[in-house]
């Protein structure tokens, strides 16, 4: 890492290297004598720095000044473990002692500079700075440690600066594990991580003029994975605020009225003051532009809906509106541009009798395969760098024909533009394979894609492929009224197959959507929204055809389901099948 910076021949380098790698074993075994009471551990250390001091011999000689800085950073390194007891004691501790601390611990670290130095000592100024730059990179390293060490650290008395901040507050005496959560409520670990991408910061500063690209490197790598860690603490803050928040208590004799007005107060309530909704939470993060641009084609498209979200409407159209001309839509404001977002934002400019810029369309026209499908991401590179896991290098599922999005991408053009290429192109697609199994690459139900292809062919006086999707869908209707996914029941589909099944104008379905209104007024909860029915998913990136296999809830990977943690694409979703019907039956006027 260091090398780069002075004269050295690859001989002595390797040589080095080899000396540090067993001197570092050495350490790692005597923090497991000191901290675990493994005394078996003895001899390796013993074996460790021996082989370790006949290298570094063979290199120096005994005479050289080398065996003076080794002496002192054994010092540091004794000093350390002294003053971890002491600070352990101590109500008060400075950031300037913590640093002394961390620099002190890290001690054996600086060695791999002292050696370099100890060979061409030509600059002792560059060899001060390489010093300085690693005693700061130490603080870094040692603030994340302390937070990944916190119950251990707190179960063995040893010093940590994150239970040090942790003492200035009232908490009552707690198990580690709760403990470890006021770490996160408090917001102490994020202050940590910021604090400690400052150091590294300064780390950086030092030697940003040093040609030593693997020391930088590592820094910057750090400070990435500090930056990640308060994007996922902040998440999972939202997540948790948001889950004590929502209610869990169902209204009691609930009618079609109450149910559109609590449900209408439910959504206003979560949005943002920037015109956003946040749902659903992946590997890039929680969604605000694709979500907001799904709830607000939902609100949109009903007339009545429309009027009553007016101010929400406009809100929300500003803040789809402030993204930059040259680029699609995403799935939130830092991940990379997707027609899936693209669509949504579409229909509801279409909604809302918004232009559609003609170079956007020119680009959301790219994302359309040679026989009409459409995919969610066009760039493999691009891809690739944004999932940011060397593991990955496969994302061909991501790239080929989603049956999800290629619908959504047909309403939006039957909405728009029955003569485009674009359209015609599309309609064969899925005249082709509407009797196939229509999976939908991100959903859990292939109900998700017929909802979409439903509302085209309605919209395109289409009646026969109307027909075939309403009663294929009509013969999954559990007794209760609801409809399940693989997983069992489901709001989110029984909210979207009850739009389906208002579509047929013939009244042999009343029952049907009679037994699902009364199952969505049974199980409303008093704040207005609907259980979360988390029917997102998130494939393998390589995997072209998911398997019909359950996937656990989770916050990041693959081949899980996203959490709706706001219950929102649920609860927008049913109130507008829940407004059309009462619409459509008179039953009440909103």
């Amino acid at each position: 890492m260091f090398a780069n910076a002075f004269c050295i021949s690859k001989k002595e380098l390797d040589l080095l290297d080899i000396a540090g790698y067993l001197y570092y074993q050495a350490t790692i075994f005597t923090d497991s004598l000191i901290d675990e009471k493994e005394l078996s551990k003895f001899p390796l250390i013993t074996i460790c720095q021996e082989e370790s001091i006949k290298i570094l011999t063979s290199v120096y000689g005994i005479e050289n000044d080398f065996w003076k800085l080794w002496n002192e950073r054994k010092n540091e390194y004794l000093k350390a473990i002294h003053l971890e007891k002491s600070l352990s004691k101590k109500s008060l501790v400075s950031i300037v002692e913590y640093e002394i601390l961390a620099d002190n611990k890290a001690a054996f670290g600086k060695v791999a500079i002292d050696c370099l130095f100890s060979i061409d000592n030509i600059d002792e100024s560059l060899y001060k700075q390489l010093l300085l730059s690693h005693k700061y990179f130490s603080v870094a390293f040692q603030l994340n440690d302390d937070i990944q060490d916190f119950k251990e650290d707190l179960e063995k008395g040893q010093f940590n600066w994150a239970l040090y901040l942790l003492q200035q507050y009232s908490i009552p005496n707690q198990d580690a594990k709760t403990l470890e959560k006021y770490l996160y409520v408090k917001g102490i670990s994020k202050k940590i991580y910021q604090l400690g991408i400052e150091y590294c910061d300064k780390s950086l500063k030092i030697v940003q003029d040093i040609n030593i690209p693997n020391w930088k490197q590592i820094i910057i790598d750090t400070k990435k994975s500090f930056s990640t860690a308060i994007i996922e603490i902040d998440t999972y803050l939202e997540i948790l605020t948001s889950g004590i928040n929502l209610s869990n208590k169902i209204i009691p004799a609930n009618d079609i009225e109450n149910s559109i007005q609590t449900a209408i107060n439910f959504l206003k309530s979560k949005q943002e003051e920037n015109g956003s909704w946040r749902e659903y939470v992946n590997q890039g993060g929680i969604s605000n532009t694709w979500s907001t641009a799904f709830i607000l084609s939902k609100i949109s498209e009903n007339s009545q809906l429309k009027i009553i979200f007016k101010n929400e409407i406009e809100k929300a159209l500003l803040f789809l509106d402030s993204q930059s001309l040259m680029t699609l839509w995403s799935y939130n404001t830092t991940w990379i541009e997707d027609a899936d977002s693209t669509n949504f934002v579409f229909l509801s400019y279409v909604f809302n009798n918004k232009i559609i810029e003609s170079n956007l369309l020119e680009k959301w026209k790219s994302f359309q395969k040679t026989d009409g499908g459409f995919s969610t991401y066009t760039q493999k590179s691009n891809l690739i760098t944004k999932l940011d896991d060397k593991h990955i290098t496969d994302v061909t599922g991501w790239l080929s024909n989603h049956n999800c999005v290629t619908a959504v991408s047909f309403y939006f053009l039957a909405n728009r533009n029955l003569e485009s290429e674009s359209y015609t192109k599309i309609k064969k697609y899925f005249d082709d394979n509407l009797k196939s199994k229509l999976n939908s690459y991100w959903w859990t139900d292939h109900i998700y894609t017929y909802y979409y292809l439903a509302k085209t062919y309605h919209l395109i006086n289409d009646y026969r492929k109307l027909d075939f999707i309403i009663k294929e869908l009509k013969t999954k209707q559990n007794s209760n009224g609801s409809f399940s996914d693989r997983y069992g029941e489901n709001f989110f589909y029984t909210g979207l197959v009850l739009e389906i099944l208002l579509l047929d104008n013939s009244n042999k379905l009343d029952s049907q959507i009679k037994k699902t209104i009364s199952f969505l007024l049974q199980n409303q909860f008093s704040d207005g929204s609907w259980n979360n029915s988390n029917a997102l998913q998130i494939p393998l990136a390589n995997d072209i055809k998911p398997a019909d296999c359950h996937f656990p809830v989770a916050n990041y990977g693959m081949n899980v389901r996203a959490k709706e943690f706001n219950r929102l694409f649920t609860t927008s979703s049913i109130l507008k099948s829940i407004s059309i019907y009462a619409t459509k039956y008179n039953s009440v006027n909103f």
